[in-house]
Protein backbone atom coordinates (compact mmCIF):
# COMPACT_ATOMS: atom_id res chain seq x y z
CA UNK A 1 0.00 0.00 0.00
CA UNK A 2 1.50 3.54 -1.08
CA UNK A 3 1.58 6.21 1.94
CA UNK A 4 1.09 9.62 0.34
CA UNK A 5 3.84 12.40 0.19
CA UNK A 6 3.14 15.09 3.03
CA UNK A 7 5.37 16.68 5.05
CA UNK A 8 4.44 15.98 8.66
CA UNK A 9 3.36 18.97 10.87
CA UNK A 10 6.14 19.77 12.45
CA UNK A 11 8.12 20.13 9.38
CA UNK A 12 5.29 22.48 8.04
CA UNK A 13 4.89 26.37 8.17
CA UNK A 14 2.09 27.82 8.89
CA UNK A 15 2.18 29.07 5.45
CA UNK A 16 2.24 25.83 3.99
CA UNK A 17 -0.43 24.55 6.23
CA UNK A 18 -2.48 27.04 5.61
CA UNK A 19 -2.19 26.44 2.45
CA UNK A 20 -2.96 22.32 3.11
CA UNK A 21 -6.98 23.85 4.11
CA UNK A 22 -7.23 25.92 0.60
CA UNK A 23 -6.37 22.48 -1.64
CA UNK A 24 -9.09 21.16 0.38
CA UNK A 25 -11.66 23.67 -0.05
CA UNK A 26 -11.06 23.95 -3.39
CA UNK A 27 -11.19 20.00 -4.40
CA UNK A 28 -7.29 19.52 -4.87
CA UNK A 29 -6.41 15.89 -3.77
CA UNK A 30 -2.57 16.92 -3.96
CA UNK A 31 -3.41 18.16 -0.37
CA UNK A 32 -3.35 14.29 0.33
CA UNK A 33 -1.18 12.15 -2.57
CA UNK A 34 1.15 13.14 -4.90
CA UNK A 35 0.21 9.50 -7.06
CA UNK A 36 -1.73 10.33 -10.08
CA UNK A 37 -4.09 7.18 -9.63
CA UNK A 38 -5.00 7.71 -5.88
CA UNK A 39 -4.97 11.06 -6.96
CA UNK A 40 -8.09 10.42 -9.06
CA UNK A 41 -9.94 8.55 -6.63
CA UNK A 42 -9.80 11.27 -3.94
CA UNK A 43 -10.94 13.91 -6.28
CA UNK A 44 -14.15 11.47 -6.46
CA UNK A 45 -14.64 12.04 -2.74
CA UNK A 46 -13.91 15.85 -1.93
CA UNK A 47 -17.33 17.03 -2.68
CA UNK A 48 -18.21 17.11 1.17
CA UNK A 49 -16.64 20.31 1.65
CA UNK A 50 -19.18 22.02 -0.70
CA UNK A 51 -22.60 19.79 0.69
CA UNK A 52 -24.06 22.77 2.73
CA UNK A 53 -23.71 25.39 -0.37
CA UNK A 54 -24.98 22.38 -3.03
CA UNK A 55 -28.20 21.56 -0.51
CA UNK A 56 -29.47 24.99 0.11
CA UNK A 57 -31.52 24.62 -2.96
CA UNK A 58 -32.63 21.54 -2.29
CA UNK A 59 -34.68 22.39 1.08
CA UNK A 60 -37.60 23.65 0.09
CA UNK A 61 -37.59 19.92 -1.68
CA UNK A 62 -36.46 18.15 1.03
CA UNK A 63 -39.69 20.23 3.48
CA UNK A 64 -42.35 20.04 0.46
CA UNK A 65 -41.82 15.97 0.77
CA UNK A 66 -41.59 16.13 4.53
CA UNK A 67 -44.80 17.60 4.53
CA UNK A 68 -46.12 14.83 2.16
CA UNK A 69 -45.05 11.96 4.50
CA UNK A 70 -46.76 14.00 7.63
CA UNK A 71 -49.91 13.92 6.02
CA UNK A 72 -49.77 9.83 5.03
CA UNK A 73 -47.71 8.09 7.38
CA UNK A 74 -47.61 7.41 11.16
CA UNK A 75 -44.42 5.94 11.31
CA UNK A 76 -40.96 5.92 9.56
CA UNK A 77 -37.98 3.24 9.58
CA UNK A 78 -35.02 4.59 8.36
CA UNK A 79 -32.89 1.50 6.69
CA UNK A 80 -29.25 2.05 6.99
CA UNK A 81 -25.60 1.22 8.05
CA UNK A 82 -22.52 3.25 8.76
CA UNK A 83 -22.56 6.73 6.97
CA UNK A 84 -25.70 6.28 6.45
CA UNK A 85 -27.18 5.84 9.41
CA UNK A 86 -25.22 7.04 12.35
CA UNK A 87 -25.80 10.65 11.65
CA UNK A 88 -29.59 10.24 11.51
CA UNK A 89 -29.42 8.12 14.76
CA UNK A 90 -28.06 10.90 16.14
CA UNK A 91 -30.52 12.91 15.19
CA UNK A 92 -33.62 10.97 16.22
CA UNK A 93 -32.10 10.63 19.44
CA UNK A 94 -30.95 13.69 20.13
CA UNK A 95 -33.80 15.72 18.84
CA UNK A 96 -36.45 13.49 17.48
CA UNK A 97 -39.80 13.76 15.55
CA UNK A 98 -41.12 17.08 16.17
CA UNK A 99 -44.70 17.78 17.25
CA UNK A 100 -47.27 16.53 14.26
CA UNK A 101 -44.51 14.18 12.48
CA UNK A 102 -44.37 10.69 12.38
CA UNK A 103 -42.02 8.58 14.79
CA UNK A 104 -38.75 8.21 13.41
CA UNK A 105 -36.91 4.63 14.01
CA UNK A 106 -33.15 3.89 12.94
CA UNK A 107 -33.20 0.40 12.11
CA UNK A 108 -28.99 -0.50 11.51
CA UNK A 109 -28.85 -4.11 12.99
CA UNK A 110 -30.12 -7.49 11.32
CA UNK A 111 -30.47 -8.52 14.76
CA UNK A 112 -33.51 -10.61 15.64
CA UNK A 113 -34.65 -9.63 18.42
CA UNK A 114 -34.53 -6.40 17.38
CA UNK A 115 -36.33 -6.45 14.21
CA UNK A 116 -39.23 -9.19 15.58
CA UNK A 117 -39.85 -6.30 17.89
CA UNK A 118 -40.27 -3.43 15.87
CA UNK A 119 -42.69 -5.54 13.56
CA UNK A 120 -44.86 -6.08 16.72
CA UNK A 121 -45.41 -2.23 17.21
CA UNK A 122 -45.28 -1.19 13.16
CA UNK A 123 -48.54 0.42 12.12
CA UNK A 124 -47.80 -1.56 8.93
CA UNK A 125 -50.39 0.53 7.04
CA UNK A 126 -49.03 3.78 8.19
CA UNK A 127 -45.51 3.17 7.74
CA UNK A 128 -42.70 4.63 5.43
CA UNK A 129 -39.54 2.77 4.77
CA UNK A 130 -36.42 4.32 3.70
CA UNK A 131 -33.78 2.24 2.27
CA UNK A 132 -30.66 4.24 2.48
CA UNK A 133 -27.23 2.67 0.57
CA UNK A 134 -24.63 5.07 -1.14
CA UNK A 135 -23.75 1.90 -3.11
CA UNK A 136 -26.92 0.15 -3.32
CA UNK A 137 -25.56 -3.14 -2.45
CA UNK A 138 -25.49 -3.12 1.59
CA UNK A 139 -25.99 -6.50 2.41
CA UNK A 140 -28.01 -5.50 5.88
CA UNK A 141 -29.83 -2.32 4.28
CA UNK A 142 -31.15 -4.90 1.27
CA UNK A 143 -32.29 -7.65 3.77
CA UNK A 144 -34.45 -5.05 5.50
CA UNK A 145 -35.81 -3.62 1.85
CA UNK A 146 -36.67 -7.66 1.05
CA UNK A 147 -38.03 -8.49 4.23
CA UNK A 148 -40.39 -5.82 5.14
CA UNK A 149 -41.58 -5.87 1.19
CA UNK A 150 -42.41 -9.34 1.53
CA UNK A 151 -44.46 -8.49 4.97
CA UNK A 152 -46.50 -5.92 3.30
CA UNK A 153 -47.62 -8.10 0.66
CA UNK A 154 -47.94 -11.07 3.14
CA UNK A 155 -50.25 -8.17 4.46
CA UNK A 156 -52.08 -6.99 1.53
CA UNK A 157 -50.65 -4.09 1.00
CA UNK A 158 -49.09 -2.57 -2.17
CA UNK A 159 -45.44 -1.88 -0.99
CA UNK A 160 -44.15 0.38 -3.95
CA UNK A 161 -46.06 3.54 -2.43
CA UNK A 162 -44.33 2.92 1.39
CA UNK A 163 -40.57 2.65 0.37
CA UNK A 164 -38.18 5.73 -0.44
CA UNK A 165 -34.77 4.61 -1.98
CA UNK A 166 -31.53 7.25 -0.73
CA UNK A 167 -28.62 5.63 -2.88
CA UNK A 168 -25.93 6.53 -5.82
CA UNK A 169 -27.15 7.73 -9.14
CA UNK A 170 -27.03 4.36 -11.44
CA UNK A 171 -26.36 2.19 -8.18
CA UNK A 172 -28.45 -1.52 -8.70
CA UNK A 173 -30.43 -0.09 -5.56
CA UNK A 174 -31.91 2.44 -7.75
CA UNK A 175 -32.25 0.10 -10.78
CA UNK A 176 -34.62 -1.71 -8.44
CA UNK A 177 -36.22 1.28 -7.05
CA UNK A 178 -37.63 2.20 -10.22
CA UNK A 179 -39.18 -0.54 -11.18
CA UNK A 180 -40.88 -1.17 -8.22
CA UNK A 181 -42.28 1.97 -8.34
CA UNK A 182 -40.97 3.67 -5.00
CA UNK A 183 -42.64 6.46 -3.54
CA UNK A 184 -39.34 8.80 -3.92
CA UNK A 185 -36.00 8.22 -5.18
CA UNK A 186 -33.41 10.33 -3.56
CA UNK A 187 -29.98 10.39 -4.36
CA UNK A 188 -26.36 9.96 -2.85
CA UNK A 189 -23.82 12.84 -3.64
CA UNK A 190 -21.75 10.26 -5.46
CA UNK A 191 -18.45 12.19 -5.20
CA UNK A 192 -19.47 12.01 -1.20
CA UNK A 193 -18.32 9.13 0.96
CA UNK A 194 -20.96 7.88 3.05
CA UNK A 195 -19.13 9.13 6.57
CA UNK A 196 -18.58 12.34 5.56
CA UNK A 197 -22.09 12.80 3.78
CA UNK A 198 -23.87 14.48 7.14
CA UNK A 199 -24.79 17.32 5.49
CA UNK A 200 -25.75 15.90 2.39
CA UNK A 201 -29.20 14.18 1.69
CA UNK A 202 -28.30 11.43 4.14
CA UNK A 203 -28.39 13.92 6.96
CA UNK A 204 -30.74 16.58 5.59
CA UNK A 205 -33.67 14.28 4.66
CA UNK A 206 -33.93 12.49 8.21
CA UNK A 207 -34.05 15.76 9.61
CA UNK A 208 -36.69 17.01 7.14
CA UNK A 209 -38.65 14.14 7.79
CA UNK A 210 -38.35 14.97 11.62
CA UNK A 211 -39.41 18.64 11.40
CA UNK A 212 -36.37 19.85 12.21
CA UNK A 213 -35.32 23.89 11.23
CA UNK A 214 -33.24 23.16 7.98
CA UNK A 215 -32.12 26.71 7.45
CA UNK A 216 -30.86 26.99 10.73
CA UNK A 217 -29.20 23.82 10.70
CA UNK A 218 -27.14 24.61 7.47
CA UNK A 219 -26.79 28.61 8.56
CA UNK A 220 -24.71 26.96 11.38
CA UNK A 221 -22.75 24.88 9.36
CA UNK A 222 -22.09 28.10 6.87
CA UNK A 223 -21.07 29.61 10.10
CA UNK A 224 -18.62 26.90 11.09
CA UNK A 225 -17.10 27.07 7.29
CA UNK A 226 -16.05 30.18 7.24
CA UNK A 227 -14.57 29.84 10.90
CA UNK A 228 -12.89 26.80 9.23
CA UNK A 229 -12.03 29.33 5.71
CA UNK A 230 -8.63 29.13 4.48
CA UNK A 231 -8.47 33.10 4.51
CA UNK A 232 -7.83 32.38 8.24
CA UNK A 233 -4.51 31.60 9.70
CA UNK A 234 -4.50 28.69 10.68
CA UNK A 235 -3.51 29.50 14.07
CA UNK A 236 -6.84 30.92 14.30
CA UNK A 237 -9.13 28.39 12.11
CA UNK A 238 -11.19 26.47 14.29
CA UNK A 239 -11.29 23.05 12.18
CA UNK A 240 -7.25 23.20 12.19
CA UNK A 241 -6.82 23.57 15.69
CA UNK A 242 -8.78 20.15 16.17
CA UNK A 243 -6.42 18.75 13.63
CA UNK A 244 -3.03 19.56 15.01
CA UNK A 245 -4.80 18.95 18.68
CA UNK A 246 -4.89 15.22 17.45
CA UNK A 247 -2.05 14.91 15.31
CA UNK A 248 0.24 16.20 17.67
CA UNK A 249 -0.88 13.96 20.43
CA UNK A 250 -0.73 11.45 17.96
CA UNK A 251 3.08 11.72 17.15
CA UNK A 252 3.86 12.14 20.55
CA UNK A 253 2.64 8.53 21.51
CA UNK A 254 -1.16 9.41 22.14
CA UNK A 255 -3.36 7.73 19.99
CA UNK A 256 -6.43 7.71 22.55
CA UNK A 257 -8.80 10.29 21.76
CA UNK A 258 -11.20 10.11 24.50
CA UNK A 259 -14.31 11.71 23.65
CA UNK A 260 -16.84 12.69 26.75
CA UNK A 261 -20.14 14.55 26.00
CA UNK A 262 -23.12 16.12 27.66
CA UNK A 263 -25.64 13.05 27.97
CA UNK A 264 -27.88 14.41 25.46
CA UNK A 265 -24.78 14.65 22.94
CA UNK A 266 -23.61 10.88 23.65
CA UNK A 267 -25.30 9.94 20.02
CA UNK A 268 -23.37 12.19 18.09
CA UNK A 269 -20.08 10.79 19.56
CA UNK A 270 -21.06 7.54 17.65
CA UNK A 271 -20.84 9.42 14.34
CA UNK A 272 -17.86 11.52 15.57
CA UNK A 273 -16.13 7.68 16.35
CA UNK A 274 -16.91 6.71 12.67
CA UNK A 275 -15.66 9.46 11.30
CA UNK A 276 -12.04 8.69 12.92
CA UNK A 277 -11.84 5.27 13.14
CA UNK A 278 -12.70 4.91 9.72
CA UNK A 279 -10.69 7.77 8.22
CA UNK A 280 -7.36 7.31 10.33
CA UNK A 281 -7.04 3.80 10.82
CA UNK A 282 -5.34 2.28 8.14
CA UNK A 283 -1.35 1.31 7.40
CA UNK A 284 -0.41 0.12 10.69
CA UNK A 285 -1.59 3.33 12.43
CA UNK A 286 -4.56 5.25 13.54
CA UNK A 287 -5.91 7.36 16.13
CA UNK A 288 -8.45 5.31 18.03
CA UNK A 289 -11.52 7.16 19.65
CA UNK A 290 -12.65 6.48 22.73
CA UNK A 291 -16.13 6.98 23.64
CA UNK A 292 -19.08 5.48 25.87
CA UNK A 293 -17.23 4.94 29.04
CA UNK A 294 -17.88 5.66 32.34
CA UNK A 295 -15.86 8.77 34.03
CA UNK A 296 -13.50 7.91 36.19
CA UNK A 297 -10.73 9.61 38.08
CA UNK A 298 -7.17 9.94 36.16
CA UNK A 299 -5.19 7.46 38.30
CA UNK A 300 -7.49 4.92 35.91
CA UNK A 301 -6.04 6.23 32.61
CA UNK A 302 -3.20 5.74 30.51
CA UNK A 303 -0.08 7.98 29.35
CA UNK A 304 -1.70 7.45 25.74
CA UNK A 305 -4.74 8.95 26.42
CA UNK A 306 -6.31 12.97 25.74
CA UNK A 307 -9.38 14.38 25.83
CA UNK A 308 -12.48 16.21 23.89
CA UNK A 309 -15.61 17.25 25.73
CA UNK A 310 -19.04 18.30 23.69
CA UNK A 311 -21.22 19.97 26.00
CA UNK A 312 -24.48 22.30 25.66
CA UNK A 313 -24.03 25.60 27.56
CA UNK A 314 -26.24 26.11 30.26
CA UNK A 315 -26.73 22.62 30.81
CA UNK A 316 -24.84 21.41 34.09
CA UNK A 317 -21.75 20.17 33.33
CA UNK A 318 -21.29 16.53 34.96
CA UNK A 319 -17.77 16.73 34.58
CA UNK A 320 -16.58 19.73 36.05
CA UNK A 321 -14.40 18.32 38.86
CA UNK A 322 -13.23 15.82 36.48
CA UNK A 323 -12.26 18.13 34.03
CA UNK A 324 -10.18 19.86 37.02
CA UNK A 325 -8.69 16.49 38.29
CA UNK A 326 -7.36 15.61 34.09
CA UNK A 327 -5.88 18.71 34.00
CA UNK A 328 -4.12 18.87 37.71
CA UNK A 329 -2.88 14.85 36.59
CA UNK A 330 -1.30 16.71 33.34
CA UNK A 331 -4.10 15.58 31.17
CA UNK A 332 -4.89 17.18 28.12
CA UNK A 333 -8.23 18.27 27.09
CA UNK A 334 -10.21 20.56 25.04
CA UNK A 335 -13.64 21.29 25.66
CA UNK A 336 -16.64 22.75 23.33
CA UNK A 337 -19.36 24.32 24.60
CA UNK A 338 -22.02 24.31 22.00
CA UNK A 339 -25.21 27.27 22.27
CA UNK A 340 -28.03 24.70 21.57
CA UNK A 341 -28.51 21.14 19.89
CA UNK A 342 -28.05 22.60 16.53
CA UNK A 343 -24.75 23.23 16.93
CA UNK A 344 -23.96 19.50 16.04
CA UNK A 345 -24.63 20.75 12.64
CA UNK A 346 -21.68 23.02 13.00
CA UNK A 347 -19.79 20.48 14.64
CA UNK A 348 -20.43 18.35 11.43
CA UNK A 349 -18.07 20.54 9.70
CA UNK A 350 -15.39 20.86 12.19
CA UNK A 351 -14.85 17.44 12.41
CA UNK A 352 -15.30 16.47 8.80
CA UNK A 353 -12.23 19.26 8.08
CA UNK A 354 -10.35 18.30 11.11
CA UNK A 355 -10.51 14.57 10.09
CA UNK A 356 -9.28 15.17 6.72
CA UNK A 357 -6.11 17.71 7.97
CA UNK A 358 -5.42 14.86 10.00
CA UNK A 359 -5.10 12.78 7.23
CA UNK A 360 -3.05 14.73 5.30
CA UNK A 361 -0.53 15.54 7.99
CA UNK A 362 -0.42 11.83 8.98
CA UNK A 363 0.20 11.12 4.74
CA UNK A 364 -2.79 8.65 5.09
CA UNK A 365 -5.99 8.75 2.80
CA UNK A 366 -8.93 9.26 4.78
CA UNK A 367 -11.62 8.94 2.68
CA UNK A 368 -10.90 4.77 1.89
CA UNK A 369 -11.11 1.78 3.76
CA UNK A 370 -9.01 -0.72 2.38
CA UNK A 371 -9.22 -3.49 5.05
CA UNK A 372 -13.20 -3.39 5.31
CA UNK A 373 -13.48 -5.87 2.76
CA UNK A 374 -11.99 -8.39 4.69
CA UNK A 375 -14.76 -9.24 6.64
CA UNK A 376 -16.59 -9.07 3.87
CA UNK A 377 -15.36 -11.69 2.06
CA UNK A 378 -14.57 -14.38 5.24
CA UNK A 379 -18.92 -13.77 6.04
CA UNK A 380 -19.42 -14.82 2.13
CA UNK A 381 -17.37 -17.90 2.29
CA UNK A 382 -19.18 -18.28 5.74
CA UNK A 383 -22.91 -18.36 3.98
CA UNK A 384 -21.84 -20.36 1.06
CA UNK A 385 -20.95 -23.06 3.38
CA UNK A 386 -23.97 -22.82 5.46
CA UNK A 387 -26.28 -22.47 2.31
CA UNK A 388 -24.39 -26.03 0.79
CA UNK A 389 -24.65 -27.71 4.18
CA UNK A 390 -27.07 -26.08 6.52
CA UNK A 391 -23.94 -25.85 8.91
CA UNK A 392 -21.58 -23.39 9.71
CA UNK A 393 -17.78 -24.24 9.98
CA UNK A 394 -17.63 -23.78 13.06
CA UNK A 395 -17.36 -25.81 16.38
CA UNK A 396 -16.99 -24.22 19.87
CA UNK A 397 -15.08 -25.14 23.02
CA UNK A 398 -17.50 -25.01 25.91
CA UNK A 399 -16.46 -23.95 29.25
CA UNK A 400 -18.02 -26.27 32.20
CA UNK A 401 -18.14 -23.29 34.35
CA UNK A 402 -20.25 -21.03 32.65
CA UNK A 403 -21.70 -22.72 30.22
CA UNK A 404 -20.42 -20.51 27.29
CA UNK A 405 -18.76 -21.44 23.99
CA UNK A 406 -15.84 -19.81 22.71
CA UNK A 407 -13.03 -19.99 20.40
CA UNK A 408 -9.88 -18.05 20.08
CA UNK A 409 -7.46 -16.83 17.74
CA UNK A 410 -4.44 -19.08 17.08
CA UNK A 411 -1.97 -15.99 17.84
CA UNK A 412 -3.20 -16.42 21.41
CA UNK A 413 0.05 -19.36 21.28
CA UNK A 414 -2.37 -21.37 23.92
CA UNK A 415 -4.10 -24.76 23.82
CA UNK A 416 -8.19 -25.34 24.91
CA UNK A 417 -8.23 -24.15 28.21
CA UNK A 418 -10.73 -23.42 30.70
CA UNK A 419 -12.48 -20.00 29.66
CA UNK A 420 -11.53 -17.98 32.47
CA UNK A 421 -7.68 -19.13 31.93
CA UNK A 422 -8.15 -17.74 28.45
CA UNK A 423 -9.13 -14.85 29.80
CA UNK A 424 -6.36 -14.60 31.94
CA UNK A 425 -3.69 -15.64 29.40
CA UNK A 426 -5.38 -12.74 26.82
CA UNK A 427 -4.77 -9.84 29.08
CA UNK A 428 -1.50 -11.35 30.77
CA UNK A 429 -0.22 -10.81 27.00
CA UNK A 430 -1.46 -7.36 26.82
CA UNK A 431 0.63 -4.13 26.16
CA UNK A 432 0.53 -1.22 28.28
CA UNK A 433 -0.65 1.04 25.61
CA UNK A 434 -3.35 -1.64 23.90
CA UNK A 435 -6.86 -1.13 24.15
CA UNK A 436 -9.71 -3.91 23.71
CA UNK A 437 -12.90 -3.78 21.65
CA UNK A 438 -16.35 -5.39 23.07
CA UNK A 439 -17.80 -6.20 19.53
CA UNK A 440 -21.79 -7.44 20.80
CA UNK A 441 -23.91 -8.74 18.16
CA UNK A 442 -26.83 -8.52 19.83
CA UNK A 443 -30.09 -5.82 20.28
CA UNK A 444 -28.28 -2.38 20.27
CA UNK A 445 -30.35 -1.29 23.84
CA UNK A 446 -29.62 0.67 26.46
CA UNK A 447 -29.52 -2.22 29.12
CA UNK A 448 -27.00 -3.64 27.38
CA UNK A 449 -24.74 -1.03 26.45
CA UNK A 450 -24.85 -0.56 30.58
CA UNK A 451 -24.05 -3.84 31.22
CA UNK A 452 -20.90 -3.96 28.58
CA UNK A 453 -19.78 -0.52 30.32
CA UNK A 454 -19.98 -1.86 33.60
CA UNK A 455 -17.56 -4.63 31.82
CA UNK A 456 -15.18 -2.13 30.73
CA UNK A 457 -15.09 -0.29 33.75
CA UNK A 458 -13.59 -3.28 35.08
CA UNK A 459 -11.22 -3.66 32.74
CA UNK A 460 -9.57 0.11 32.68
CA UNK A 461 -9.64 -0.41 36.97
CA UNK A 462 -7.57 -3.67 36.55
CA UNK A 463 -5.50 -2.94 33.75
CA UNK A 464 -5.67 0.92 33.05
CA UNK A 465 -6.55 0.11 29.59
CA UNK A 466 -8.22 1.71 27.19
CA UNK A 467 -12.05 -0.34 25.75
CA UNK A 468 -14.12 0.26 22.86
CA UNK A 469 -17.10 -1.31 22.23
CA UNK A 470 -19.74 -1.48 19.25
CA UNK A 471 -22.64 -3.04 18.70
CA UNK A 472 -22.52 -5.39 15.39
CA UNK A 473 -22.67 -5.26 12.72
CA UNK A 474 -23.10 -1.55 13.23
CA UNK A 475 -19.28 -1.62 13.95
CA UNK A 476 -18.15 -3.07 10.62
CA UNK A 477 -19.36 0.01 8.88
CA UNK A 478 -17.56 2.09 11.49
CA UNK A 479 -14.50 1.24 13.50
CA UNK A 480 -13.96 -2.24 11.23
CA UNK A 481 -11.18 -0.69 9.31
CA UNK A 482 -9.35 0.41 12.35
CA UNK A 483 -9.40 -3.13 13.67
CA UNK A 484 -7.99 -4.71 10.96
CA UNK A 485 -6.27 -1.99 9.39
CA UNK A 486 -4.77 0.27 12.31
CA UNK A 487 -2.35 -0.11 15.00
CA UNK A 488 -1.63 -4.03 15.98
CA UNK A 489 -2.50 -3.06 19.67
CA UNK A 490 -6.10 -3.80 19.90
CA UNK A 491 -7.27 -6.89 21.73
CA UNK A 492 -10.90 -8.47 20.54
CA UNK A 493 -13.47 -9.94 21.81
CA UNK A 494 -16.47 -11.03 19.73
CA UNK A 495 -19.61 -12.45 21.38
CA UNK A 496 -22.91 -14.13 19.80
CA UNK A 497 -25.58 -15.80 21.37
CA UNK A 498 -28.01 -18.26 20.07
CA UNK A 499 -31.39 -17.54 18.97
CA UNK A 500 -32.16 -18.30 15.75
CA UNK A 501 -35.69 -17.16 14.69
CA UNK A 502 -36.75 -19.92 11.75
CA UNK A 503 -39.68 -17.54 10.26
CA UNK A 504 -37.57 -14.52 9.63
CA UNK A 505 -36.36 -15.82 6.25
CA UNK A 506 -35.03 -13.11 4.15
CA UNK A 507 -36.82 -13.48 1.00
CA UNK A 508 -34.41 -14.95 -2.37
CA UNK A 509 -31.04 -15.33 0.14
CA UNK A 510 -32.12 -18.93 1.84
CA UNK A 511 -30.60 -17.33 4.95
CA UNK A 512 -32.84 -15.69 8.50
CA UNK A 513 -31.84 -12.48 10.13
CA UNK A 514 -30.03 -14.40 12.77
CA UNK A 515 -27.85 -16.70 10.19
CA UNK A 516 -26.42 -13.29 8.33
CA UNK A 517 -25.93 -11.77 11.97
CA UNK A 518 -23.83 -15.07 12.93
CA UNK A 519 -21.88 -15.12 9.88
CA UNK A 520 -20.96 -11.76 10.34
CA UNK A 521 -19.97 -12.12 13.29
CA UNK A 522 -17.76 -15.35 13.10
CA UNK A 523 -16.58 -13.85 9.09
CA UNK A 524 -15.28 -11.07 11.39
CA UNK A 525 -13.55 -13.44 13.89
CA UNK A 526 -11.25 -15.19 10.86
CA UNK A 527 -10.58 -11.77 9.56
CA UNK A 528 -8.79 -10.20 12.40
CA UNK A 529 -7.36 -13.95 13.07
CA UNK A 530 -6.15 -13.51 9.46
CA UNK A 531 -4.61 -9.83 10.64
CA UNK A 532 -3.01 -11.38 13.20
CA UNK A 533 -4.73 -10.05 15.67
CA UNK A 534 -5.45 -11.16 19.08
CA UNK A 535 -8.94 -12.28 19.34
CA UNK A 536 -11.65 -14.36 20.99
CA UNK A 537 -15.45 -15.32 20.05
CA UNK A 538 -17.70 -15.62 23.04
CA UNK A 539 -20.91 -17.77 22.08
CA UNK A 540 -23.49 -17.26 24.68
CA UNK A 541 -27.26 -19.38 25.26
CA UNK A 542 -30.38 -17.85 25.05
CA UNK A 543 -29.98 -16.50 28.14
CA UNK A 544 -27.32 -14.06 27.12
CA UNK A 545 -28.40 -11.49 29.81
CA UNK A 546 -27.71 -13.97 32.07
CA UNK A 547 -24.76 -15.43 30.79
CA UNK A 548 -23.63 -11.07 30.76
CA UNK A 549 -24.02 -11.10 34.14
CA UNK A 550 -21.35 -14.39 34.87
CA UNK A 551 -18.85 -12.87 32.44
CA UNK A 552 -18.52 -10.02 34.45
CA UNK A 553 -18.24 -12.22 37.58
CA UNK A 554 -15.67 -14.60 35.53
CA UNK A 555 -13.76 -11.35 34.20
CA UNK A 556 -13.69 -10.04 37.65
CA UNK A 557 -11.92 -12.87 38.54
CA UNK A 558 -9.45 -13.44 35.85
CA UNK A 559 -8.10 -10.24 36.20
CA UNK A 560 -7.42 -10.07 39.95
CA UNK A 561 -3.53 -9.30 40.73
Amino acid sequence: MKKTAIKRPTRMSEEEKQALVAKIFAGDPSAFTEDPEEAQKIANRLGWVKAPERMRPKLPELSAFAEEVRSRFEEIVWCGMGGSSLFPLALSQIFGPQEGYPRFTVLDTDDPETIAELEETLPWEKTLFVIASKSGTTVETLAHYRYFWKKLEEKGLEPGERFVALTDPGSPLEDEAREKGFLRIFHHPPDVGGRYAALTEVGLLPAALMGLDLEKALSVAEEMLEASSPELPWSYNLSAWLAQYMVEHFIHGKDKLTIMTDPLLRPFALWIEQLVAESLGKQFMGIIPIVGESPGSPTVYGPDRYFVYLGLRGRENLYRRLFSDLREADFELKTYFLEDRYEIFAECVRWELAVALAGALLGVNPFDEPDVVRAKQKTKEILETFRKTGEFPVEFYLDEDSGIGFLYAETTRIQYPRLSALVKKFFQDMSPWGYVALLAYMPPDPELEELFRDLRTLMRGRRQCSTVFGFGPRYLHSTGQLFKGGTISGRFIILTRKGRRAEQLIPGEGITFWDLQFAQAYGDFRALEEAERPVIHLHLTENYRDDLRKLYDLFEQALRL
